[in-house]
């Protein structure tokens, strides 16, 4: 009976350890804060456009001095609703950023970090207590402005979660389709617009959308087929930075902005962009069917002539620049030069219609230089053949050099010298093009020439 009573008191003091324990986890607990503190309501202002809202700060940006302006506080109770057009979410182009448009335009909403918006979300923003200013006269909305070491006043950043409302997401964007004369207009500042019919300029071929090894933001020119051209702005951090812009001509998506009177483009999504047709005023060069034989003197053309010769190609890979033809002292020949071309890479092929080569068949031509600006072990121009060329794709075919005797640096200028025989490499059943392509750039920029191209049956 002892020993029952014992172990009784036992079972009281651990239920009295167990009681006590759980008071104690409780008190810690709310100690700790772990009871999550009431949500407040996102309650929205007034739904107003995004035309009022920038008519804000009209007074301040019409200041021609810019250190003279001031962010202007938003204190009514009004409330932007629209779609995002682009984000920091896309791409890498932009940062602690994202693009709201209504019906009325376009604006910038700066935030204090990622703002985990996304093309596509339909979204209320809540303006009142946030701030308008601009940077390089574009609009821009965010939060408590901060003086930078120049003395002019930027917003800072907004909170994304007090200030923002996702009410739904991939909802369609609609980009305005616009020639990049309209776009350089205030019409269209902040808005999404794809401009169609456009190519990087000549002097940009071969270049990338930006500096991906520094990662430093980069200008590049774009045009129409008239000759209006816009910058194309592409960060260093973007996911395309280091890649080649595209050699085509085409269509691009993205926000207009300014900056200092410099309107601006911005790609939102690489994706958007397809520039992968025929380039303005280039002429369609289908790639002829084979022959025996070959002789092109250049006699038909006049001074300063593209050469576009049936079955041949002159086709640019980098910088824009052709053969062109020139006329010296009677002569005509054709001539590839980076001379006056303000081009960092300048290469040209001049492709010849394919020859059958199921016997041994024997290439000559004359080459002359003028000029020389080449250093080092650069030189102007090779000498290539293919057997798998197909006319469409330089890049994709194998092309092997041929051994030939060539104007060198040490000639005088405007002297053509013999090639001599060179013989094809003979592939039973095949025809092969033979491309002269010539290297250079604007410091590069030796004119280099070649005239009298014949393929001939060795022995003739």
């Amino acid at each position: 009976m002892k020993e029952e009573q014992i172990m009784e008191k036992i079972r009281r003091i651990y239920r009295l350890t167990a009681v006590v324990a759980l008071l104690l986890l409780a008190v810690s607990c709310s100690d700790n804060n772990e009871t999550p503190p009431p949500e407040k309501a996102f309650v929205p202002g007034e739904i107003v456009t995004v035309q009022q809202v920038r008519a804000l700060y009209a007074d301040q940006l019409a200041i021609s001095d810019y250190t003279q302006r001031h962010p202007v506080e938003i204190v009514n109770d009004w409330a932007l609703r629209g779609i995002i057009t682009a984000s920091d979410k896309e791409d890498g182009n932009f940062y602690k950023e994202a693009y709201i448009e209504d019906a009325t335009g376009g604006l910038r909403l700066v935030f204090e970090a990622t703002s985990g918006l996304y093309i596509g979300d339909s979204v209320i923003v809540n303006v009142k207590g946030l701030w308008l200013g601009d940077y390089g006269n574009f609009w821009q909305l965010g939060g408590v402005p901060y003086y930078q070491e120049d003395g002019t006043v930027r917003v800072g950043g907004m909170n994304m979660d007090k200030q923002c409302l996702k009410m739904s997401i991939d909802n369609p964007t609609y980009p305005a389709a616009v020639t990049i004369t309209q776009a350089r207009s205030s019409a269209y500042l902040g808005r999404l617009v794809r401009l169609n019919g456009v190519q990087f300029t000549d002097a940009m071929m071969g270049q990338t959308w930006a500096n991906a090894v520094e990662q430093v933001t980069e200008n590049r020119t774009l045009e129409d087929c008239n000759d209006k051209t816009i910058i194309v702005r592409t960060s260093g951090y973007s996911a395309a930075a280091g890649e080649l812009l595209p050699s085509g001509n085409g269509s691009i998506t993205g926000i207009v902005t300014i900056f200092n009177g410099t309107y601006q483009f911005l790609v939102r999504d690489f994706d958007e962009v397809e520039m992968t047709g025929t380039r303005c005023g280039v002429v369609e060069q289908p790639l002829g069917t084979p022959v025996e034989t070959l002789s092109e003197d250049f006699e038909s053309f006049g001074d300063d002539d593209d050469i576009y010769i049936s079955g041949w190609q002159n086709i640019p890979t980098a910088g824009g620049r052709i053969w062109l033809a020139q006329v010296y002292s009677g002569n005509s020949y054709a001539q590839a030069t980076g001379y006056y071309s303000n081009l960092a890479s300048m290469v040209t092929w001049l492709i010849t219609r394919p020859v059958t080569i199921s016997s041994q068949k024997v290439l000559t031509f004359l080459t002359a230089k003028a000029y020389w600006t080449h250093t080092g072990t650069n030189f102007p121009m090779e000498v290539l053949v293919s057997t798998d060329y197909n006319g469409n794709d330089i890049s994709a075919a194998t092309w092997t050099p041929l051994t030939a005797v060539l104007a060198q640096k040490s000639d005088p200028d405007h002297t053509f010298i013999n090639s001599g025989n060179v013989n094809l490499p003979v592939a039973a059943g095949k025809s092969a093009v033979i491309a002269f392509k010539y290297t250079g750039s604007n410091t590069e920029s030796t004119s280099y020439r070649i005239d009298n191209i014949a393929v001939t049956a060795a022995g003739k």
